[in-house]
């Protein structure tokens, strides 16, 4: 994780992201009926990291969503730090 203390994310903030990662879920699964859906993801917490928000769904998670408006990624934090998976995420110029 960053030093910095995890930012309160606003419920409105929150709550578009959580559609917004529900559809890339669904898109992204084999089938739709594996996908995801925004109620499905209302127990997942989320805090601000830098430009991104950060889901974490609940009990223990080795997949972790970044979700900004540039694009949303996944990451393993057993595998990858915080810092690495943003920077990673991040557009290339």
């Amino acid at each position: 994780m960053t030093d910095q203390e995890p930012a309160e994310v606003p419920a409105e903030i929150a709550e578009a992201a959580r559609v917004r990662l529900a559809e890339w879920l669904t898109a992204e699964a084999p089938t739709p009926e594996l996908g995801a859906t925004p109620e499905d993801l209302a127990d997942w917490t989320a805090h601000q990291a830098e430009e991104y928000l950060v889901f974490v769904p609940p009990g223990y998670a080795n997949l972790l969503f970044l979700v900004a408006e540039h694009g949303i990624s996944s990451f393993a934090p057993s595998e990858q730090s915080l810092e690495q998976a943003m920077a990673a995420a991040r557009p290339q110029s």
